[in-house]
């Protein structure tokens, strides 16, 4: 789901017209859809795309499902993410302490879900949970506003530049709808985070001195 949106998105902001991309994703959708009709498709990417539309239909409360091979991934995600709902309810704003979701789980845990899994599997819902409202308000301002930056920095550059801000945003654009059913800042994400808001601070500095170089030459000729 994360690598099909960022495609998306990449695809959208290719071309410097936004209906050229629009078009660009048109085509590609409809030979996406004529080989899977035609059963050109791989088996493995068929399963990939229809298996989380499983996950859609199966929000709901997993109290006294019953838990077998098939449905056990699926029912042990949204345990955890009802667990993190009902923190969020006791402590809407300020939530149960950042990092706290492990130790609070016990007090807020589904029968048959004993075990806290150390996140609830869902990167917004987890800190919903750890640090409220307020908490999560922030993390999504601070997200959009990296995305409002890269997408300046794609209009602003060209070339090499302009290929790496692409890449940037469908990074960010992963990351957004992959969260929806993990946490993968245990993995040491923020490190790659880091590198990601550097590389973007020095598109913006090379665009500065590119500007700064050119109005140097401007008036250079006009005195």
């Amino acid at each position: 789901m994360g690598a099909g949106a960022a495609v998306v998105v990449m695809a959208l902001c290719l071309p410097r017209r936004l209906w050229q991309g629009a078009l660009l994703i048109e085509v590609v959708a409809a030979l996406a859809l004529l080989l899977w009709a035609g059963g050109r498709l791989p088996g493995a990417v068929v399963e990939r795309l229809t298996d989380f539309t499983d996950l859609a239909t199966a929000l709901r409360d997993v109290r006294g499902v019953d838990i077998d091979n098939a449905n056990y991934a699926e029912i042990e995600r949204l345990a955890h993410w009802q667990a993190a709902v009902a923190m969020a309810d006791d402590h809407p704003w300020l939530g149960v302490g950042f990092g706290n979701y492990e130790p609070a789980y016990p007090a807020y845990r589904l029968m048959n879900w004993s075990d806290a899994l150390g996140h609830a599997h869902n990167y917004y819902l987890n800190l919903l949970a750890e640090t409220g409202w307020i908490g999560l308000i922030a993390y999504l301002l601070l997200w959009l506003a990296a995305a409002l930056m890269t997408l300046r920095a794609l209009r602003r550059t060209a070339g090499f530049q302009r290929g790496v801000a692409l890449g940037l945003l469908g990074a960010c654009t992963h990351l957004a709808v992959h969260s929806l059913l993990d946490k993968l800042y245990v993995n040491n994400l923020f490190l790659h985070i880091g590198v990601m808001l550097g590389i973007l601070a020095a598109l913006y500095g090379w665009r500065y001195d590119r500007e700064r170089a050119e109005a140097g030459v401007l008036l250079h000729k006009r005195s």
